[in-house]
C-alpha cells in the first residue's frame, strides 16, 4: 500500500469508489484511469493506491457497489416460484442497468465477496424452497443469472454506444428472394421492445429450468455422455 502524502485530503473507501463510478458512468472503462480518478477528488494519484491498493481492487470495489444495489425486499415468499424469479430477474437487471458502462466488469468477474453473494445467496434459496437440490440450485441460478446478464448487455449497448444509433440498419437493401422469411417479418411483424422481450425470455428460461427439474435431468442426471466428454475436455 502507498503512504498517503503529506497535505492531501482524506478519503474514504466510499468516496473513492462513488467518484469511480461517476467517471465511468460518463465515459466508460476506456476513458477511466487512476489519473482521471485523482484529479476527480483532488489529490495526488499515487494518493488514491493508499486506500485501494490497484485497480483491480478498484474494480473489485465498483462490482461490490453494483451489486449491493440489487433490493432484496422485492422477494415474497408468498408469491409462486415464478413471480418470484420473475421479480428477482427484473431487479437484478434495473440494478446492472442504473450503471450501463459497468457491464463489462460485473459479467467478466466472478462474484466472490460478500456484498457481490447476497443476491445469489437468496436466489439458492428459493431454490431450495421449492425442492431443488444443491446441483440444481446452483445451475438454475447460474442459468438464470446468465441470461439477465446477456439481455442487460445488449441494452447497455444500446443506452451508452453512440455508434450504435449510427448504424444503418440495411434491411432496405436485402433481396427479399434471398430473404423472403425475414422480408416477411419485417412486413408483419411487430418489434415488441427491449423490456416486453426481456420478460418473454426470463419466462422461457424459467419455464425451461422448471421443466427440467420435474423431469429430473436439471442437475447431473441430466448430463449425457457427450456432455459428460466435454466437461471432463474442461
Amino acid at each position: 500500500m502507498a503512504p498517503r502524502k503529506r497535505n492531501q485530503p482524506q478519503l474514504t473507501r466510499e468516496q473513492i469508489v462513488g467518484a469511480a463510478l461517476k467517471l465511468i458512468d460518463e465515459h466508460g472503462l476506456e476513458g477511466h484511469s487512476m489519473r482521471q480518478l485523482g484529479a476527480e477528488l483532488g489529490v495526488d494519484p499515487t494518493s488514491v493506491y493508499h486506500y485501494v491498493p490497484s485497480k483491480n481492487d478498484l474494480y473489485n470495489l465498483i462490482v461490490d457497489e453494483v451489486m449491493s444495489g440489487v433490493d432484496l425486499a422485492v422477494d415474497d415468499p408468498t408469491v409462486s416460484l415464478e413471480q418470484r424469479l420473475v421479480a428477482g430477474a427484473r431487479e437484478y437487471r434495473r440494478a446492472l442497468l442504473a450503471h450501463p458502462r459497468t457491464l463489462p466488469l460485473v459479467s467478466t468477474r466472478s462474484l466472490r465477496t460478500a456484498r457481490q453473494l447476497k443476491p445469489v445467496e437468496l436466489l439458492l434459496g428459493i431454490f431450495f424452497a421449492n425442492g431443488y437440490d444443491a446441483t440444481e440450485a446452483i445451475t438454475a441460478t447460474d442459468i438464470l443469472g446468465m441470461q439477465v446478464l446477456g439481455m442487460s448487455n445488449v441494452l447497455a449497448a444500446h443506452l451508452t454506444d453512440a455508434e450504435y444509433h449510427q448504424h444503418s440498419d440495411g434491411f432496405d437493401e436485402l433481396p427479399a428472394e434471398e430473404f423472403p422469411n425475414l422480408t416477411r417479418v419485417l412486413a408483419e411483424g411487430e418489434y415488441l421492445g427491449f423490456d416486453a422481450e426481456f420478460d418473454r425470455a426470463i419466462r422461457a428460461t424459467i419455464a425451461g429450468i422448471t421443466a427440467l427439474h420435474a423431469a429430473g435431468t436439471l442437475g447431473s442426471a441430466g448430463l449425457d455422455d457427450t456432455a459428460s466428454r466435454e466437461e471432463g475436455i474442461r
